[in-house]
């Protein structure tokens, strides 16, 4: 077997279940990734077994027999050299080219529909030359090296990183090497690297599973929270970064995007421990003025008629843990005025009460409005509570159509609660038109749509062995194209390789606005709308940034926020060079109709006022 039949990315479909739920990196390493003639990569079993890694590389005719016991990821490896595999005489080349075509193969786009790449290890220095016999017995394979090999100016590994953050942003590169890091340590990071790890470190495989928690593109292990698409991992990052010390956190989404699952989530991983600790729901809108202090806070008996016994409050319950608080838009003002009491003072006093009684909650909010807007103009929201609960923790979870390629996990896991919640129902597949209609369609009610969507199909259909595009009813008809798409394999999904933010407000609820043909009403208009409109932009671009912003330097990555502003069709190649020269039109404008961003609209923004400041330069 050659060398070019080896390091193709796995795609096996029948691999186990454990399997499944580990993540998968990607090793770039000149020692670890080489192929050798006749026998297992010795160094690499090494490290596997160091680092509790399971080799699913499939590059060696003789695989290690060796079997990592409760394994922390899968790994790939990968020379980033040519040839994979060298012999006495031969000369060994570093790559880029195919270095980056083999990264690309296991990142989320189009022509990838199987594991994506959790993380990036990857190795600083790489020798370079010819293979001579004394360099073969020291390492099968490994070249002599040249004097500049091991130069940190012309390291490989930089030239590596700096082409994996402009082509892959969102990519986590993690620097695994045998130098001293002290003497590499801002070179990487000024390249992009997250993180540091020596190959000799005895806590080398702890100090990995805390860089994949944090840093890690990882699916929920529990499977509560289901997908595998960009957008979800970054939110799902995202959540794990915020709640860190457990400060307040703020989610924004459509309704039925799947907020309270969310929030779930980062009660049950937000800190590396997974200590269990309590979850307490709110719902906002049924507070109403009569029982919202009893609710939350608590009474005592006799605080009132009726009030027969003690009674312990949501936010007391939520004690050492998490209060949710489901669509906190809805909170009638008087509750916002308590709960803003007791997150100022973390202190709750029960209706009846002489005293406080001290807790520790974290307040997990979660809203499909605009609450911004309505505290901005006083009227529905208070801002001092909208301040306490944002605290700059923000995560935007994603719309489905715009994570379309999880479609097919959802649709699979419904269909299968539905069979189960009925007991004459019989199991189904699922067929390829009714699956093409499902991925067309744009799901205005998200997740909670298409549960519905399909539970109904099941429960209509209980007699039959197949899910059918004539089974489905959206509440309008079904695409055509979907519905005459009879092939008999799913074409691949297209992962979507962008990160946008929704808007703050779900357009499909938006009012409808008739366009009035009255002179005197049109007088001004268009001034009107533009005016709303760069606001629209601002929150948008806001969000962008937000978003790759880093939370403890506050270095904004402006590249990551480019392309999740833009659509990749409107990208070119050298992605860097658009990023700077948009958000210098942002600022600046061109000729056209509608003008650049005002001033002071940009003024309301630090995140804006320094882009600008990137983009155009400090004078500007």
């Amino acid at each position: 077997m050659t060398s070019s039949d080896h390091n193709s990315v796995p795609n096996d479909t029948t691999e186990s279940a454990t399997s499944s739920t580990l993540p998968r990196i990607l090793v770039i390493d000149d020692m670890f990734g080489r192929q050798v003639q006749g026998r297992p990569n010795r160094e690499r079993a090494n490290l596997c077994g160091m680092y509790g890694l399971r080799d699913v590389t499939g590059d060696e005719p003789f695989p290690s027999d060796e079997e990592v016991v409760n394994p922390t990821a899968e790994a790939v490896f990968f020379r980033g050299q040519q040839p994979l595999c060298a012999t006495v005489g031969d000369s060994v080349e570093n790559d880029l080219g195919a270095t980056i075509a083999f990264v690309r193969k296991g990142w989320h786009t189009d022509a990838n529909s199987g594991p994506t790449w959790a993380l990036v290890l990857l190795d600083l220095c790489f020798y370079t030359g010819a293979v001579t016999p004394d360099s073969n017995n020291a390492f099968a394979g490994m070249p002599v090296g040249r004097a500049g090999d091991d130069d940190a100016r012309s390291y490989f590994g930089l030239t590596i990183l700096k082409r994996l953050r402009e082509e892959f942003p969102e990519l986590p590169v993690v620097i695994l090497s045998s130098k001293q890091r002290e003497e590499v340590s801002l070179l990487f990071t000024e390249a992009g690297a997250l993180g540091f790890i020596s190959r000799t470190d005895s806590a080398g495989r702890s100090l990995l599973g805390e860089y994949l928690w944090r840093h890690g593109l990882t699916p929920d292990p529990s499977g509560t929270v289901v997908g595998t698409s960009l957008r979800l991992l970054l939110a799902l990052r995202k959540a794990r970064r915020e709640a860190e010390g457990r400060q307040n956190v703020l989610i924004r989404g459509e309704r039925g995007t799947g907020k309270d699952l969310l929030a779930q989530y980062l009660n049950r991983y937000g800190t590396l421990d997974n200590e269990r600790r309590p979850f307490v729901t709110v719902d906002c809108g049924a507070l109403l003025p009569s029982i919202w202090k009893s609710e939350l806070l608590g009474h005592k008996r006799g605080a009132y008629t009726g009030a027969d016994s003690d009674r312990q409050g949501l936010v007391v319950q939520a004690n050492g843990g998490d209060l949710f608080l489901d669509e906190i838009g809805n909170m009638i003002p008087e509750a916002q005025e308590g709960l803003l009491r007791v997150i100022e003072t973390r202190e709750v006093v029960s209706v009846g009460a002489t005293s406080g009684r001290v807790v520790d909650v974290r307040f997990i909010a979660a809203t499909n409005k605009s609450i911004e807007k309505a505290a901005e103009a006083g009227t529905e929201f208070l801002p001092d509570l909208l301040d306490r609960l944002n605290f700059t923790k923000t995560i935007w979870l994603p719309p489905l159509r715009e994570r379309r390629s999880d479609i097919p996990l959802l649709v699979e896991r419904f269909v299968r609660e539905a069979e189960s919640s009925c007991e004459v129902a019989m199991n189904r597949q699922i067929r390829p038109n009714a699956m093409n209609a499902l991925l067309a369609y744009d799901w205005p009610g998200n997740i909670r749509q298409l549960q519905s969507v399909v539970r109904d199909a099941v429960n209509s259909h209980r007699d039959v062995e197949y899910l059918v595009a004539g089974h489905l009813h959206f509440g309008i008809d079904i695409p055509a194209e979907a519905e005459n798409n009879a092939a008999d394999v799913i074409p691949p999904i297209i992962s979507p390789a962008v990160d946008l933010p929704p808007a703050t407000e779900p357009v499909a609820e938006q009012p409808e606005r008739p366009l009035s043909t009255d002179p005197k009403n049109l007088n001004g208009s268009f001034d009107r709308l533009v005016a709303g409109f760069h606001e629209q932009i601002a929150d948008v671009v806001e969000a962008c940034l937000s978003a790759y912003s880093d939370p403890l330097t506050g270095k904004v990555n402006y590249t990551g926020a480019y392309r999740l502003a833009v659509s990749p069709s409107e990208q070119s190649s050298n992605v860097s060079g658009d990023a700077k020269r948009w958000f210098r039109m942002l600022f600046v404008g061109k000729n056209g109709l509608v003008a650049p961003l005002p001033a002071e609209t940009v003024a309301k923004r630090p995140l804006l006022m320094d882009a600008r400041r990137w983009a155009c330069g400090s004078g500007s």
